[in-house]
């Protein structure tokens, strides 16, 4: 652990002031921990640093290279799976306190953010002038960053969704660079709107790159208007197969505001109150009721004449795949349509089960299935069996969007575990290792540069090279979340 007495720690408590710096474990902690880390190993900070402005962040990022200090970037918490775990201890460097909504415009529908912001904030915000944005997988993970959760996707059903037009960040050498037009001297007031500008888009580099290559302190975020009928669609559908090819149809279409799939046992969790969650019962009875996988796709429209066109549209796609458009009653109807709200209440049902890691697949839409039977085939292989507030072993919780058209869908898998059961705990050891190897081999990639660790032998040599080059040049000193994606630096 850091001590009080240390250069970085003296200096830093200079920067942003005692009560937002601190070398006490106990303070240090709980940004080193999430939901997973008791079935992973455990790193811990020296230091926890809450800078509250972008020129904190590099007057942090210039000391940080002084004294040889990893840093750790730490939006807002929203980190399921050991993401910003401080692999070589230094300072974690938390972000929640650059919290503000620095413009919202109505003319280029974009919201100049801080990355401490949050969805629900956003969303209460941009709808006060008719606008919002659209959260990444429906809008359960509320209360999370928008800044540094730059993994993109998400389930839109006919947006491509490169949500970020232009940034900010502090490079690990401590410069200062923006992105987009932005990036032209002056234009960062004027004209920061044009994403593509004066070549490459800069803003790939940071989205999913660990904070590798710097700390993201301002973007401007792409916008959406709320329409006068804002209305879901839920529709069942029996299998799989079905819910693909019925998601892959209505993709095309091209006419829904987001998309989102679930199996039973999901929409379970989410839909049910405190109450039927913790009645074994009743939560039944409500698994019972449910259908086997249900699409929620949501239409934007002018006027009725339109919506009544998108329904048939949806309908008629939907019937082709063994769906069917249905509605529900009562608690569950409120619940489910938190989905696209923004709602921490959604966020607190989709967590409430068992500690969880999200697997993902990456796949073209009909490698769905196989992917699906692989998942179980390995599960059953280790006799690896996760539990439903109903008292019924179940299959993994699931979750199915289209990542931008049909190019490739996402199907998230929540591998669960007993944090009190140590032979749990084990399994899912074993599992998470062989389930990224096998769904690899099968012709799935990642999404996020915290699988490059484990995939980086099987990529070309020159990928690497050129990741690896850009990350000596922009960060000399090795400071910024090292070991995070590269094992050596």
């Amino acid at each position: 652990m850091g001590s009080k007495n240390d250069e970085f720690f003296k200096e830093v408590v200079k920067i942003v002031g005692k009560e937002f710096a601190s070398a006490e474990r106990e303070d240090i902690v709980p940004y080193c921990r999430d939901e997973v880390s008791q079935a992973l190993k455990t790193y811990d900070a020296d230091y926890v640093v809450v800078p509250g402005t972008a020129e904190e962040v590099q007057a942090i990022v210039k000391l940080a290279n002084k004294t040889k200090t990893p840093l750790y970037p730490y939006s807002y918490g929203t980190n399921l799976s050991g993401a910003t775990m401080p692999r070589k201890g230094g300072a974690v460097v938390v972000l929640r306190r650059l919290n503000k909504i620095l413009k919202i415009d109505e003319e280029t529908q974009t919201a100049t953010i801080e990355p401490g912001v949050t969805w629900a904030k956003l969303i209460f915000e941009t709808k006060k002038v008719g606008l919002e944005p659209l959260p990444l997988g429906g809008g359960p993970h509320t209360g999370g960053p928008i800044g540094n959760y730059n993994l993109g996707g998400g389930s839109t059903g006919s947006i491509d969704l490169n949500e970020v037009v232009s940034l900010e960040a502090i490079l690990p050498n401590g410069e200062l660079i923006r992105t987009g037009s932005a990036a032209f001297r002056g234009m960062e007031v004027t004209n920061p709107y044009f994403r593509i500008a004066w070549g490459p888009n800069m803003n790939e580099l940071f989205r999913g790159s660990m904070g590798i290559y710097g700390i993201v302190t301002k973007m401007v975020r792409r916008l959406y208007p709320v329409r006068a009928i804002e209305e879901p669609i839920q529709i069942a559908f029996p299998d799989v197969e079905s819910i693909v090819g019925g998601m892959r149809d209505v993709t095309k279409l091209g006419i829904c505001k987001q998309i989102v799939g679930t199996n039973r046992y999901q929409t379970a969790a989410i839909a049910a109150t405190s109450d039927v969650f913790h009645n074994q019962e009743e939560f039944r009875k409500l698994e019972d009721s449910l259908p086997e996988f249900l699409m929620m796709a949501k239409i934007s429209c002018y006027n009725e004449k339109q919506a009544q066109v998108y329904r048939e549209l949806i309908n008629e796609a939907i019937t082709k795949n063994k769906g069917k458009i249905i509605t529900f009653e009562g608690y569950v109807k409120e619940t489910l349509s938190q989905l696209w709200g923004g709602s921490s209440v959604s966020a607190i049902h989709y967590l409430r089960h068992e500690p969880h890691l999200m697997a993902f697949v990456y796949v073209p839409p009909h490698m769905i299935p196989g992917a699906m039977k692989l998942a179980h085939q390995l599960l059953a292989k280790l006799d690896y069996r996760m539990h439903s507030s109903s008292g019924r072993d179940i299959p993994p919780r699931i979750w199915l969007s289209p990542w931008e058209r049909t190019e490739c869908f996402m199907m998230e898998f929540d591998i669960e575990f007993n944090p009190m059961d140590k032979a749990s705990i084990e399994k899912f050891r074993q599992f998470m290792p062989l389930y990224f190897q096998e769904t690899m081999k099968y012709g799935s990639a990642q999404a996020s540069a915290g699988f490059f660790r484990q995939m980086e032998p099987g990529l070309l040599p020159s990928y690497s090279k050129l990741l690896r080059d850009i990350k000596n040049a922009v960060d000399p000193n090795h400071i910024m979340a090292p070991a995070q994606v590269f094992k050596d630096i």
